[in-house]
């Protein structure tokens, strides 16, 4: 691979920063930063730490693209005609119909592959940099140098999975030995093979397994309630240390490893990291669903309390407005330019549910046509409510209720009651108190629901394409009232390597 030039970027996000941004780093430019200096204290490893979130957290990456943007659309979860063009529309209008060469789409593709690879440089070079230092460095010794390193790890897998889930076909597609990306885990890297999916899959897990055992150490005695993960923290030295839930902790390490040994085919693997989860909401109530629809009225519409990992931004809801004008006149947007969900699709995946389901309640804007649903997740919520400041800066990047559908697929071909009892947990938790799964016989109709119900959870979070690709399924659009139906092949579900790195 050409080279990946590495850009540090500093962090001054309220909950995340230990000091100012000027006491970090004096009189060096305020993005970006010469390595000597960076790392000659251990301010400077917070700051670079802090940095890969921030850059994941821009459009290029989840800030939009990966999560309620470019992939969504690939994935048919709107119905685009009425979108503007505005704020990525073209390039969403582009990939809804695979026209992955569009020249108003591969500069987005484009950006999103390069602000990829910068995350995975600048991961290496924090690992190669942390793992030789001393721990006197750091304010709080092993433990801070352990959480640096193994996020850093843990990053790097997380990254390659997304570029691995997008640039290549899913196991279930029988990708055989070739070979499509690389596996980079050395900073500076000038060229690497592209790699088969089953190598890379193999390194990601690695990495995450070692992360995993690390963060352990770090975060088995830290108080994961939502308020604690979220919303409070310590001041002074102390702040880096908290804001797990802004940051890969080791329970979304442990469901990140979920998910991918998902995606695998490692059902017991993924069983049993779910299960983790699974437990820890049992015992101790973190991550635990929403009890009340109050919240969601207060300002909590992305009904954060069950979110594991989540990134921070300030320009979110500016981004989500200028392509949905989510903001303005909700209640009637018939002559707004909006993400659209077609009437079709919702009475599909809600079905009988469509009236208590809180997801289409609060999630989704009422119709304003025949046809028609709104995205309403990402809207600006009213900072003078409870929760409102927290959902409109966070990126859902991973949920309990992810877990709970995971252990149902991969329990659901032994015990199907078991299976039936994680899908209704989040049914439960998301307003349906009463769900009727007698239509759920066996296991190909456990799954068929687990896909039905994670459709309306997974909209504008990036995972709806992964899993139909995970799955070998169809892809579901609708266009008016009628269904489009699209073959799970590499043609509709693999996107072509850039042409700048045809030489990998």
């Amino acid at each position: 691979m050409k080279k990946i030039y590495i850009i540090l970027f500093t962090l001054c996000m309220a909950g995340m920063s230990l000091v100012s941004c000027n006491d970090w780093l004096d009189v060096r430019p305020a993005d970006e930063i010469k390595e000597e200096y960076l790392f000659e204290t251990g301010n400077g490893y917070r700051t670079a730490l802090n940095g890969i979130y921030r850059k994941m957290a821009t459009f290029d990456l989840y800030g939009s693209n990966l999560s309620w943007g470019l992939v969504d659309a690939w994935g048919q979860v709107y119905d685009l005609k009425k979108s503007t063009d505005n704020g990525g529309g073209k390039a969403m209008k582009k990939i809804a119909d695979f026209a992955y060469k569009n020249s108003e789409l591969v500069p987005t593709t484009d950006a999103m592959w390069a602000a990829a690879w910068n995350i995975i440089a600048n991961c290496n070079n924090l690992v190669q940099q942390v793992a030789e230092e001393d721990t006197m460095l750091f304010f709080n010794r092993t433990q801070e140098k352990n959480m640096i390193l193994g996020e850093a790890i843990a990053l790097r897998g997380y990254m390659h999975f997304d570029l691995l889930r997008m640039y290549a076909p899913s196991p279930a597609m029988n990708p055989g030995e070739r070979t499509f990306i690389p596996y980079v885990d050395k900073y500076p890297s000038y060229l690497s093979d592209r790699q088969t999916v089953d190598y890379c899959l193999q390194q990601i897990i690695a990495d995450l397994e070692k992360a995993q055992k690390m963060l352990w150490e770090v975060d088995k005695n830290y108080n994961f309630e939502t308020e604690e993960r979220f919303d409070k923290s310590p001041s002074g030295e102390y702040r880096f240390l908290y804001y797990r839930g802004f940051r890969l902790n080791y329970y979304a390490v442990t469901a990140t490893l979920a998910r991918v040994y998902l995606y695998a085919g490692r059902l017991d693997d993924a069983y049993n990291a779910a299960k983790v989860l699974i437990d820890i909401v049992a015992n101790k109530g973190y991550f635990k669903a929403l009890t009340s629809y109050s919240y969601i009225e207060s300002g909590n519409v992305k009904m954060y309390d069950d979110i594991i990992f989540a990134l921070y931004s300030t320009d979110l809801t500016d981004w989500d407005q200028e392509i949905n004008h989510s903001t303005d006149n909700a209640s009637s947007p018939s002559s707004e330019s909006y993400l659209a969900i077609g009437t079709k699709i919702v009475d599909e995946f809600f079905g009988s549910e469509q009236s208590s389901d809180w997801r289409l309640k609060y999630q989704l804007g009422p119709k304003s046509s025949y046809y028609y649903y709104r995205s309403l997740k990402y809207r600006r919520q009213d900072e003078g409510t409870k929760y409102g400041k927290v959902n409109s800066v966070m990126i859902p990047m991973i949920r309990m209720s992810e877990m709970y559908y995971i252990a149902a697929e991969a329990i659901c071909g032994k015990d199907l009651g078991l299976a039936k009892s994680y899908l209704t947990s989040v049914k439960k938790g998301r307003g349906i108190y009463y769900p009727n799964l007698d239509a759920v016989v066996d296991q190909p109709t456990m799954i068929d629901a687990i896909v039905n119900d994670a459709r309306r959870e997974f909209f504008g979070e990036g995972q709806t394409f992964f899993m139909y690709k995970r799955l070998k399924k169809e892809l579901k659009g609708v266009f008016y009232d009628d269904y489009v139906i699209y073959k799970p092949d590499e043609e509709h579900l693999v996107l072509p390597l850039p042409d700048s790195e045809s030489n990998i």
